[in-house]
């Protein structure tokens, strides 16, 4: 039978269920039939069978920490494990299975990994050289990367439940859908109390400003602050927030190198404070509590990245900028035209000063930023001021060196957002050119 033909036998006999008893047993046929004429998982098994794993599955260090708990090499391992030792018989019939991945079947597969990596769990807390062995396969946090696993794997159904409620992309967590959160982790919490706070976890996922996750948090600890709900399982929301904000500060530490590594570092200066301020505007942070000391060292370690970024301008002044000097006799001495990688790098690091005014008091760098940009803008401009003089003064190739490295002043004091300063200088250096 042609497929086209079986697949419109059997919507129509989908629709015409429970009206007629022999529609009911062609139905029954059809649905067999399909069954059999499918592909086997195959190679997509693991796919299929890990799917739970797969919005918390990355390589490391490419998302935040919340959107992290596998990484690809992981599953792998996880994978190999099994199929070599733990559920051998489940990998070969997941493999030869022909059910598409939403099929109840492939939970009850998980419930069946679930159970065999617990059992392994169980094992290796009894005997010490089981404990070694999967300390070597998976790394010092392996247990806890086990003990995830458990948990999706197992509460799959659950979870995928909860989840298909909500949202795939939420702009602003209001009233409505906190209370539905709040709602469903409560029935969670009944029915299925270890998967309740992976449906908060996931859902930060689904935040476009994942610190929001303290409006649900509030209204199921019914406090807004961190005195006692940092002691329960909510921990692991706020807990992730931190994780997240550390993350965005912990990429600070690299200078930009051109323009465009500048705008991603501010994308991520910009994220962090967001981070920074979004967690302690909606939620009570103590500063003597366990939050509040994590944050505080967060906050302490980007403000000092960014010090550090800040305080690479002044030398990349010396090696980007075009900078000529008066002799003795008062003669502008034309400088030489800086390498490009000095010149890009310097541009960059002039965007990011800029960009930087927007957040720099949130982030404790304030002072410093407006002395350095204070300072670089002077600096441009005398040297911008020598330049003019030296295009009305020079001739031929030495006038187009003068008006090339003018033009690469006025593009810098353009990029540090000074536009009409960059605008003067451009102009006047037309007029001193046309002289």
């Amino acid at each position: 039978m042609p497929e086209q033909m079986r697949v419109s036998l059997l919507a129509s006999a989908k629709a015409a269920a429970g009206h007629d008893e022999g529609m009911d047993d062609l139905l029954t046929v059809l649905t067999e039939l399909d069954e059999a004429m499918g592909e086997p998982a195959g190679d997509m098994a693991k796919a299929y069978l890990f799917a739970p794993l797969r919005p918390l599955t990355a390589e490391i260090n490419s998302v935040p920490p919340s959107q992290f708990r596998f990484s690809p090499e992981e599953i792998s391992k996880l994978w190999g494990w099994m199929g070599r030792r733990l559920a051998k018989d489940l990998i070969q019939k997941a493999r030869k299975c022909r059910k598409p991945e939403m099929d109840p079947i492939w939970s009850e597969f998980r419930k069946i990994a679930a159970k065999a990596l617990q059992d392994a769990v169980t094992s290796a807390d009894r005997v010490p050289k089981d404990m070694t062995a999967l300390m070597k396969r998976f790394g010092n946090n392996g247990r806890d990367l086990l003990a995830d696993a458990i948990v999706l794997l197992n509460r799959s159904e659950e979870i995928e439940q909860a989840m298909a409620t909500i949202p795939a992309c939420i702009e602003d967590l209001d009233e409505d859908l906190c209370y539905h959160l709040k709602n469903t982790h409560e029935g969670l919490v009944e029915s299925a109390p270890d998967a309740a706070v992976w449906v908060l976890l996931l859902t930060m996922g689904r935040l476009v400003s994942p610190w929001q996750i303290f409006r649900v948090v509030e209204k199921i600890g019914r406090r807004n602050d961190d005195l006692v709900i940092a002691k329960t399982e909510l921990a692991a929301i706020g807990d992730a927030v931190l994780a997240d904000t550390g993350y965005f500060a912990g990429q600070l530490k690299n200078p930009p190198a051109t323009l465009e590594e500048a705008k991603k570092f501010y994308e991520t200066f910009d994220r962090y404070v967001a981070y920074s301020s979004g967690m302690t505007k909606e939620f009570g942070i103590r500063k003597d509590g366990r939050w509040g000391q994590s944050l505080f060292g967060v906050r302490a370690e980007a403000s000092t990245n960014v010090e550090r970024v800040f305080e690479k301008i002044p030398l990349a002044l010396n090696a980007g900028l075009p900078e000529p000097r008066r002799g003795r006799s008062g003669r502008i001495i034309p400088a030489q035209m800086p390498p490009e990688p000095a010149i890009d790098r310097l541009e960059g690091l002039l965007y990011f000063l800029a960009k930087a005014r927007e957040h720099a008091n949130a982030a404790a760098v304030g002072s410093s930023q407006k002395r350095l940009m204070d300072a670089s803008l002077k600096r441009m401009q005398e040297a911008g001021e020598m330049l003019v003089d030296l295009v009305a003064d020079s001739e031929d190739q030495s006038k187009s060196s003068a008006q090339e490295t003018l033009d690469i002043t006025v593009r810098l004091i353009d990029v540090l957002d000074f536009p009409e300063e960059a605008d003067l200088l451009r102009r006047r250096g037309v007029a001193a050119a046309a002289a």
